[in-house]
């Protein structure tokens, strides 16, 4: 490492205060009166009681899903209905998103958001319901009577929806069915489930199905169009999805003339460990033997278009793009090792059930507690969508809700599809805990883009900004130079499957060579450090592309200064966050303040909308001196500097001015409602922002407010543990801001980063 590196800061959780508790937002109800809400709720239970009378028994079980659709805008954890749900003896089995296109003052269309939960109720559980809307309102509790006017609809579905996920082209298969929780119920529903799918022809010796208790249970099953029709009108199943598996990523490319490098020198290898569940290696490979630890969990003869990936996402893992490396070079020793865990091919080649994997993942990943990264470059076809949230999506936000672990996970090959919505990312992509990796190639005069075929964003509820980060992947004109699996030659290719390695080896490296990273700070740092093109994320290219070397996302320069903090909070409560600002500077040109935050979060998969748990709210004051005050009417609003402008304020208070009660934020309108917050990315896990700020003058102990927040509708959620990295980026000054920044905030700690040399083990 450079003598003159100068590595990031730590512990600026040393400079977090306390901040008082804020109020919320006001509340603009538009509702109607309990009356017109209860007669028009009577009216859909009679609807539901008929509906549920006649519905065949093999289609139900003891209790029924009934939908109940919330008003427009009644959206956030404030507004459920809990109160209704529990006097009326109902259990809350989830809830989904519903939207409708209005529009707004100017005439311009606008998406309303409202939320469609779903409850499970016995028939005798409904008469009950009945009967309390026939009580007098002055004997009901006054939150039943609220969540009431609340209610848009009440019905019982028929799932005729569900179909319509299906094209008509669509063939016999595979689908994954998500069963709604019921509890002490379940066994009545697998057994009910069985013999429908029975009798409806289907194979009950081909399904496969697991329990997540108290969550949602999924299934994966295989049948035809007919049996599928006669199967999703099931009351007990919430949705349905063609599982399909094409096995691995096809190869945009072949061997080519070109030998490969001579395999590095010297008895070492690192120590830092990354896993990886693909398709295999060959263990004699010779750029691979002394670097990759095969592992077989699945018994299934190795296939060879599977070892051929799996000896490329390895080979990409470990050496990334082999292109600078001609026929006589020798490698650099890889900064990483690999476990490979061969799960391809799957066991039944006429019958591909992606469930196999899964099941392997589950049972391997929290036996290895020395692994902090995992990789996957395959998973099933198909984008994501708004309700859907598959097994494999759920299990790796599960495995790394706590922040323990990281998965870096490839998009998709998809992004030249006809329709746009074809397109979007593909599970298990779109996790909110991990890095879904997109691709980046080279355009004109050697700018960055996207690579053509690399799916996009958004990514779901929680983690919109998809893909989080993207590397280099290739293209035709520039194809991605790998190991190819007869030890011999380059594969020339170019995918998805081969940037997501580069991110894991990174992010494993970051967190092995930094003495304070862990999975939650790789995921904050490597987003902190990423460059896009335009400055700015979008659907494309995510973030941004990832540094070329670890050393670039864990240093600082002169004039661009990262700190980095590491702490908890809980819901509901506030934190300031003092930013390391150097006063008194000769200087007098821009400063640019960024920041990305990153939390861990338990995914709630029964609710879709509501699918992190967490998050947390910031807001940035680059000013602590500079206030609003408003006049009596609320026509006029002024920005002064409680000292520079202390007599005019004073002045102005005499006259019913009034001061506000923190600075002037550069975060917007605190006062946001759900929908709102949604647009903003409020509820995702990771938030990356950026504020230039012209004159250097204008700052002063500039600081973020953090509102953790929680949609734990049950009960109170923990701790929420975070991440930030924050750089002060001083553009024009000449001077050393780094070393001032260490002499003014002696709390901090320069980050001890271990060199090469000193990760390397005899091997």
């Amino acid at each position: 490492m450079d003598e003159d590196f100068l590595p990031i800061l730590a512990r600026g959780e040393e400079y977090i205060e306390f901040e008082k508790t804020r109020s919320g937002p006001p509340i603009n109800s538009k509702l109607p009166s309990y009356e017109e809400a209860r007669s028009k709720l009577l009216g859909n239970i009679a609807v539901a009681k008929k509906t549920i009378k006649e519905m065949p028994d093999d289609l139900r079980v003891s209790d029924v899903v009934v939908n109940l659709k919330m008003t427009l805008g009644f959206t956030a954890k404030s507004f459920h209905p809990v109160n209704l749900i529990k006097q009326s003896g109902a259990e809350d089995i989830g809830s989904k998103k519903w939207t409708q296109t209005t529009t707004d003052k100017k005439g311009q269309p606008k998406l309303d958001i409202g939320k469609n939960v779903f409850l499970r109720m016995s028939e005798e559980t409904l008469v009950y319901f009945d009967k309390m809307l026939n009580q007098k309102q002055s004997e009901l509790h006054k939150g039943f009577i609220e969540d009431v006017k609340k209610i848009e609809d009440f019905y019982v579905s028929g799932n005729d929806s569900l179909i319509d996920i299906f094209t008509t082209d669509w063939k016999p298969g595979r689908i994954e069915l998500v069963f709604h929780p019921f509890g002490e119920l379940e066994q009545e529903v697998i057994t009910k489930f069985f013999d429908l799918f029975h009798a409806a022809g289907g194979d009950k010796d081909k399904i496969r199905y697991k329990s997540y208790f108290p969550g949602p249970m999924f299934m994966s099953v295989y049948c035809g169009r007919d049996t599928l029709e006669q199967i999703l009108r099931f009351n007990p199943i919430r949705t349905a999805h063609p599982l399909l598996f094409k096995g691995v990523p096809m190869f945009r490319g072949g061997l080519s003339g070109f030998a490969l490098p001579n395999p590095p020198k010297g008895d070492f290898k690192s120590s830092i460990v990354v896993g990886m569940f693909d398709g295999g290696i060959k263990e004699e490979h010779p750029l691979l033997k002394r670097y990759v630890t095969e592992r077989n969990p699945i018994n299934t003869l190795e296939s060879g278009e599977d070892l051929e990936h799996g000896i490329a996402v390895a080979g990409s893992m470990l050496y990334g793009n082999l292109k600078g490396y001609s026929t006589g070079s020798i490698l650099p020793t890889p900064p990483v090792t690999v476990e490979s865990y061969r799960v391809l091919p799957l066991s039944d080649p006429y019958d591909i059930n992606l469930y196999e994997v899964i099941d392997l993942i589950e049972e391997v990943v929290p036996k290895r507690t020395d692994i902090k990264v995992f990789n996957l470059s395959i998973g099933p076809y198909g984008p994501i969508e708004e309700d859907y949230i598959s097994r494999f999506t759920y299990v790796l936000d599960s495995l790394s809700g706590k922040g323990e672990r990281l998965f870096t996970v490839a998009v998709g090959n998809d992004g030249e599809m006809p329709n746009e919505e074809d397109r979007r990312i593909q599970a298990p992509a779109d996790i909110i805990n991990g890095l879904g990796v997109g691709s980046y190639t080279y355009g004109e005069k050697g700018s960055l883009i996207r690579a053509p075929y690399s799916c996009i964003g958004e990514g779901r509820e929680g983690c919109k900004v998809k893909p989080d980060i993207v590397a280099f992947g290739g293209c035709e004109d520039h194809p991605f130079h790998l190991l190819g699996k007869d030890g011999s030659h380059k594969l020339l290719a170019s995918g998805t499957s081969f940037s997501s390695p580069i991110v894991a080896s990174k992010a494993a490296e970051l967190i092995g060579r930094c003495s304070v990273a862990d999975p939650l700070v790789a995921r904050a740092l490597i987003v902190q450090s990423a460059n896009h093109p335009n400055k700015e994320h979008d659907k494309y290219l995510g973030f941004g592309a990832i540094p070329e070397s670890v050393e670039e996302i864990l240093g600082c320069t002169e004039n661009k200064v990262t700190v980095l903090y590491k702490n908890r909070i809980l819901p509901t409560k506030f934190a300031k966050v003092n930013i390391p600002f150097i006063e008194g500077l000769d200087y007098k040109g821009p400063v640019d303040v960024t920041w990305t935050i990153a939390i861990a979060t338990p995914p709630n998969p029964i609710h879709s909308e509501d699918y992190t748990t967490n998050c947390i709210e910031d807001f940035f004051y680059p000013n602590s001196n500079v206030f609003s005050i408003s006049s009596p009417d609320k026509k006029h609003n002024l920005k002064r500097h409680l000292f520079k402008d202390k007599d005019e304020i004073e002045q102005l208070q005499l006259q019913g001015w009034k001061l506000s009660t923190h600075p002037v934020t550069a975060s917007g309108n605190i006062y946001k409602n759900e929908q709102q917050r949604r647009a903003d990315f409020k509820w995702d896990t990771i938030v990356k922002k950026s504020r230039p700020i012209s004159k250097y003058q204008s700052i002063d102990a500039p600081y973020l407010v953090l509102h953790g927040m929680d949609r734990n509708i049950s009960s109170a959620s923990d701790f929420i543990n975070y991440a930030i990295a924050i750089t002060v980026h001083y553009k024009n000054y000449n001077g050393n801001a780094y070393l001032k920044t260490i002499d003014n905030y002696n709390k901090l700690e320069i980050v001890k980063i271990r060199s090469i040399n000193e990760i390397m083990i005899r091997g």
